[in-house]
């Protein structure tokens, strides 16, 4: 019995803390703020001072557990009295704020450094398994409302753009933009710029589409535009923002098929043609998101449209769904490079590839592949994980609100 009727105020006070008395709360308050201006004081306040700060919130400690409303009222006005004579007891509403904010960024960046980590998925790799940012033409831009729904629902933002006079595209660069998102610059002959909320890879296809951006044997040729003449009207649709369970792999091994991301030290993604011009919005990526594909240990070999793990058809359900051509995933399943047009790569029709278990186990081989083949550029290309580069498995997609929404196979 001496420790059930602490246990109910206690969960009273806490767990139903919405239909807590109004005076619950204001000694609860009390005693908080007595306790953490005593102890963040302590070395500067004299004895007398401390007595009575740890004498109040003994007394109004005690009326709460009496469930005494008067005396836990009065103590908690005589608390207001005293309290304004102690030096340094009253704060002001930004310091208030400002110590809120540095709290809450402590403990972000905690979460961020040792358990879960957000990533915003940038390119079209993994599609249709996780949404790359995609730039969709639209005829017209609409109303606020639309552009609010869409979102919260996709994530979207519109951008419209037009040519005030003749002017040449020049360049196309993109850069971080509030550390989760990126954005790319267009730039034109007369100083201008067009900002567009994507990545570069997703702004280079529109412009394809559009006939203003073309590759040819000699290089890349860019469009120009003349006065009145539409540079851009779209639907830029988000890349998935997940989260990355960076303690997983403490407490167990990776698992073939599952979705995982990585650094990308040490691993020369800058490939040279073909895979430089149709992929380069993949390159210079500091973190890549793609499907385990390989242990180590594993032998590996693309049969088209399948990948064989140890000279049989991976059956991980993941990876069949890739390997089956079945709508919404591409036709082709798993491709083969050609070594003849692709000298450099280190998964090609040549021969298998076999992944590395070394006694070391920071420099075991995984193998990492996209699920959408025919666009990733993955270990086909430019070869193995190792462990040490491994953050963990995507666990959650954070945002936006769509079908994605929810726990990551």
């Amino acid at each position: 019995m001496k420790y059930i009727k602490p246990l109910l105020f206690w969960i009273l006070d806490n767990a139903l803390a919405w239909f807590t008395p109004a005076w619950r709360r204001a000694g609860r308050e009390t005693c908080a703020a007595l306790t953490r201006y005593a102890n963040f004081h302590r070395h500067t306040l004299d004895e007398a001072t401390l007595r009575t700060c740890g004498k109040l919130s003994e007394d109004i400690h005690t009326a709460l557990q009496n469930w005494d409303k008067e005396e836990c009222g009065r103590l908690v006005k005589l608390a207001g009295v005293q309290c304004e004579a102690m030096p340094g007891f009253k704060r002001g509403a930004v310091v208030e704020m400002v110590e809120s904010f540095f709290v809450i960024m402590v403990i972000f960046l905690g979460l961020r450094t040792y358990y879960v980590q957000p990533f915003r998925i940038p390119t079209g790799s993994m599609q249709p398994s996780l949404n790359g940012i995609i730039v969709h033409p639209v005829d017209e831009v609409p109303g606020v409302a639309r552009q609010a729904w869409d979102m919260l629902t996709l994530g979207s933002a519109y951008v419209e753009a037009t040519a005030e006079n003749y002017k040449s595209l020049v360049n196309i660069e993109d850069h971080p933009k509030y550390l989760l998102f990126t954005e790319t610059t267009l730039s034109f002959s007369d100083g201008s710029k067009v900002n567009i909320p994507s990545a570069k890879g997703a702004v280079m296809q529109y412009l394809k589409e559009q006939g203003k951006f073309i590759e040819t044997p000699n290089g890349i040729r860019l469009g120009s535009y003349r006065p009145g003449e539409t540079i851009i009207r779209a639907r830029v649709d988000a890349g998935d923002m997940i989260l990355v369970n960076r303690v997983a792999y403490h407490f167990r091994q990776p698992q073939r098929g599952e979705t995982f991301v990585f650094d990308t030290r040490n691993i020369n993604t800058s490939m040279q043609p073909p895979s430089a011009l149709r992929m380069n919005d993949q390159q210079d990526g500091t973190h890549y998101i793609k499907r385990l594909c390989g242990l180590p240990g594993d032998t590996l070999q693309i049969a088209p449209p399948f990948l064989l793990v140890n000279g049989k058809a991976a059956e991980e359900a993941t990876i069949a769904r890739v390997a089956s051509g079945k709508a919404p995933y591409n036709q082709e399943g798993y491709q083969q490079l050609p070594h003849r047009a692709n000298p450099l790569a280190y998964m090609t029709d040549l021969s298998p590839v076999h992944l590395q278990k070394t006694s070391d186990p920071n420099m075991r081989e995984y193998a990492a592949l996209g699920d959408n083949t025919t666009n990733s550029l993955d270990s086909r290309y430019w070869g193995p994980v190792r462990q040490y580069n491994i953050i963990g498995p995507a666990s959650f997609t954070l945002w936006p609100f769509t079908s994605h929404w929810g726990a990551i196979e």
